[in-house]
């Protein structure tokens, strides 16, 4: 499974933000941060989960927890631009 989260942050704030996350790495362990190439200041943080619990108990970590609060502040649409969706992998049955 992989836990997907989406959020804007406007250029005054990029500089702030990207100073922010290198500050911090440990909280960034295991996620991978990308910025959009056609849409600048778009960025998706990507993580994997094994079961469904474990990605609602990483949602709702990223929504209480790691500093969330202080990054809200650079994140266009505040506590509502952050989107969060869960993705499971589709079965492919190639015999068929």
């Amino acid at each position: 499974m992989i836990l997907f989260c989406e959020y804007v942050i406007p250029e005054i704030h990029q500089e702030a933000f990207t100073a922010w996350v290198h500050s911090f790495p440990e909280q960034w362990r295991g996620i991978k941060i990308c910025e959009n190439t056609a849409q600048p200041g778009v960025y998706v943080e990507i993580q994997s989960a094994a079961t469904v619990e474990e990605a609602a108990e990483k949602e709702k970590e990223r929504r209480e927890g790691r500093s969330w609060g202080e990054m809200e502040q650079w994140v266009k649409g505040g506590r509502e631009g952050l989107r969060i969706w869960t993705f499971r992998p589709l079965e492919i049955n190639e015999s068929a």
